[in-house]
């Protein structure tokens, strides 16, 4: 800067920086980071929600609550100071504190340095050798599977998420005694179970382009293979042989299509220059009951294969699935401990060489590389896990000034661990680690979602009926196969209903939540106690019953599985309604109370103004329109007649990304990044999220099908299950849909005699607030001078 400023008689030149408070520990709030730092804030309850999107007006009829408010914004300096603080003992209770490093402005890499200081302190190596413990880890980064752009290896650097799936997709809505349990501590517990390995990994992969790979079947690969797998340190992807379908059908694996691909790229493209996918765009991420696209295997997968399958269907996997590209520890390269994986390291004396064997139409080269794999590995739960895990119990008063931010700080710790395993940008990352810690956690979610016969799964979450389980009939055992599509079968000769209690029906009764107890439960006044057969139990025992039945169950269920062991479950609470749509979205009931739902890239607490009218005529006519409210509790009410959708107005932050995606539009408009612009919405009722398609072409047919339909009506399937009252027949449309699905159709289109003779159309209907969409919109661009 041009500054200059002077003190006693030095001079120094003025530099600015600036700090962002906003990912210091992740994505707590402001006041929360002040909290957690030992920072008091006097003022900042001195607005309330509604107020604070009002400022301006804020600053003229209160100034002095104003003042008082702003000035506590500027508490950040006093914040980084408590911050580091207690990051100091932090350390020290970890018994690291010779390796403690400053707290840096994202949580993420203040928890890699953490985690790196440990491996440090447990290698007996000192701060100055920083570089060799990267230099050992880096092979396993999603950044170092990054750089291999002309091999099937790159695919190795994409970690998959959790399992999220509809399970019963024509149910939209249930009066039932549910339950809604958890994995208690997924992901902790993941990383508790979860060896870290130090060393390279050896990787199967072949040239990205090639017509002419000849990949070996998952038969062949686990026989030439299988003896070095170690459970937790191995992945691979694998696809179907030659994109054919599967003949017994599955819902295990998740597919994942990439975002560009060597046959979709134009002719010259340079691939090493190719980014195939980005954290923005990582492609489609499916599951196919008949299609199976690099999709990632790990140990889980092989007990899945070995246990549950039935011999059939574990041939046609073992034999129809190709190895695409792998990532291994050799259980033959471990080395027992640190110091003998060093040696090996200095004294390893391999040669990488390259042959060329010319003959006229065979010319061959050979590639051969000796690079050092020894390993050695740490667990993950006894080098930091159980350490976070003991230091936080014992500030177990969340509510405390003192013992709750400390608590926060070590959840936010263990919390953030995972993360940085799978994060691209952190040097202790190992994309291994990371895709077996998510596999543990999605078989875990498929076995309790396939043995309570739940309705949705939501990474470590289901919903399921109390009363209606599956367990085995006499001398059967479950399979794979039965267990697909279970909801179109339940009186399936492998399987039957029964009962958490063993046979005997679960009861409740609603009772009142003490005052105590309220704030926790809020908006619920009421909790389900449950009547056994021969016991009465209040609502906490109630939900440790239920946490401890399921464990139980879950394990007869599945014998030889090793993942249930690893994990114990909770239940969040006791309801006696649910709504369903989509893949995800649900809301629940207890009695006649309800609370917010949960529904995907709607903000279900806030209210907003719906139009109706169209050109001159456009005008608000409801100030209090909750969207996703209204349209889960009349499906929860009645989903054969469900109102439509309104036209409402969205207002957001424009953020940088989108400006710069949508920059046509905008550069010429009045509205800057930072400023609070309105959009147009309209529901979409019809949800193809919730429907398993057979494979990915039927999935893209159609998606580009529904596209088109929205773009020409402003809906997609909804014009075929109208009433003569205008409501919508919801549940007749998801149950015709997903039997279209399901049969093998490829568009709804083909279930329509109109179609044979090209009079499709003249079945088309506009949403009834499709016109109103389209002139509010054309205002909207108007007042923003969007061209």
């Amino acid at each position: 800067m041009p500054w200059v400023i002077e003190i006693g008689t030095q001079q120094f030149q003025v530099a600015l920086s600036f700090y962002d408070s906003c990912a210091i520990h992740g994505k707590a709030s402001y006041a929360k980071l002040c909290r957690n730092s030992g920072v008091e804030l006097h003022y900042k309850a001195n607005f309330n929600k509604n107020e604070i999107t009002r400022m301006d007006k804020m600053y003229t009829e209160r100034p002095e609550d104003y003042d008082n408010y702003a000035l506590g914004d500027l508490e950040v300096y006093e914040a980084l100071k408590g911050n580091m603080a207690k990051f100091q003992l932090i350390y020290d209770s970890l018994g690291i504190s010779d390796y403690f490093e400053a707290p840096r402005l994202t949580i993420g890499a203040t928890v890699a340095n953490i985690f790196r200081s440990i491996l440090l302190h447990t290698l007996n190596l000192t701060q100055k050798e920083k570089k060799k413990i990267i230099e050992y880890c880096r092979y396993g980064t999603a950044a170092h599977f990054k750089k291999l752009r002309t091999t099937t290896g790159i695919y190795l650097a994409k970690i998959d998420g959790g399992r999220c799936r509809n399970n019963k997709p024509t149910t939209s809505s249930v009066t039932k005694l549910l339950a809604d349990i958890d994995i208690k501590g997924c992901y902790g517990n993941g990383l508790r179970h979860q060896d870290y390995p130090i060393g390279r990994p050896s990787i199967i992969d072949y040239p990205i382009d090639s017509d002419i790979n000849e990949y070996l079947t998952l038969r062949k690969f686990l026989k030439k293979h299988g003896k070095d797998l170690v459970p937790g340190l191995w992945m691979a992807r694998v696809s179907v042989k030659d994109r054919t379908l599967m003949k017994y059908i599955q819902d295990f694996l998740v597919s994942w299509i990439p975002p560009k691909t060597p046959s979709k790229l134009p002719a010259g493209t340079k691939y090493e220059d190719t980014d195939w996918f980005t954290e923005d765009n990582i492609g489609t991420i499916k599951l196919y009951h008949q299609d199976i696209q690099l999709a990632a295997i790990t140990h889980e997968f092989l007990e899945w294969l070995d246990h549950t399958c039935s011999k059939h269907q574990r041939k046609e996997l073992l034999d129809n699935l190709i190895v695409i590209t792998a990532a291994i520890y050799p259980k033959s390269e471990e080395c027992k401990t640190f110091e003998e994986f060093e040696n090996k390291v200095e004294n390893h004396k391999g040669k990488n060489t390259t042959s060329l064997d010319v003959k006229r139409g065979k010319t061959t080269i050979t590639k051969k590389e000796q690079e050092c794999k020894a390993w050695f590995r740490l667990n993950i739960g006894e080098l930091l896990i159980d350490a976070l895990l003991a230091e936080r119990g014992k500030y177990p008063n969340k509510k405390d000034p003192v013992q709750g931010p400390r608590n926060e700080l070590y959840k936010l710790i263990i919390n953030t661990l995972y993360g940085d395993m799978v994060s691209p940008f952190f040097d202790i990352g190992n994309v291994i680690v990371g895709n077996n810690i998510t596999a543990r956690a999605r078989a875990m979610a498929y076995y309790m979602e396939k043995g309570l016969n739940g309705y949705q799964t939501i990474t470590d979450g289901c919903i399921f009926d109390l009363n209606r389980i599956i367990t085995p009939r006499t001398n059967r055992n479950l399979t794979a196969q039965s267990l697909t599509q279970s909801y179109k079968q339940e009186k399936d000769s492998i399987f039957k209903i029964s009962t958490l209690a063993e046979g005997s029906t679960v009861e409740h009764t609603l009772t009142e939540i003490p005052d105590k107890k309220k704030p926790e439960y809020k908006p619920f006044t009421k909790w389900a106690e449950l009547i056994l057969t021969d016991n009465e139990l209040d609502n906490e025992r109630s939900l440790e019953w239920i946490a401890a039945r399921v464990k139980d169950h879950l394990s007869n269920l599945f014998p030889n599985i090793s993942v249930i062991e690893k994990f114990n479950f909770e239940t969040k609470n006791i309801y006696t309604g649910v709504s369903f749509h989509g893949a995800a979205d649900y809301k629940v009931w207890v009695g006649d109370e309800t609370e917010n739902s949960k529904m995907r890239s709607y903000r279900t607490r806030e209210i907003y103004d719906a139009y109706i009218g169209t050109g001159d005529d456009l005008q608000i006519n409801q100030h209090d329109y909750k969207p996703s409210e209204e349209f889960m509790t009349q499906l929860y009410q009645d989903p054969y007649n469900v109102a439509r959708a309104k036209t409402y107005e969205f207002k957001k932050i424009l953020k940088i990304a989108e400006y710069a995606k949508n920059e046509e539009s905008w550069v010429h408009s009045t509205a800057r990044p930072g400023d609070t612009v309105s959009s147009m919405r309209l529901l979409k009722e019809c949800s193809l999220s919730q429907f398993t398609f057979l494979n990915h072409d039927q999935y893209l047919s159609w998606d580009k099908e529904k596209t088109r339909l929205q773009n020409k009506t402003g809906q997609s399937y909804e014009s075929w299950f109208i009433n003569e009252d205008g409501t919508l027949n919801y549940q007749l449309m998801i149950e015709t849909l997903d039997q279209a699905i399901t049969s093998g159709k490829m568009t709804f289109a083909e279930t329509r005699k109109a179609n044979k003779k090209n009079h499709l159309s003249r079945e088309y209907e506009n949403h009834p607030a499709y016109k109103t969409l389209q002139t509010a919109q054309r205002k909207l661009d108007a007042h923003y001078r969007r061209c």
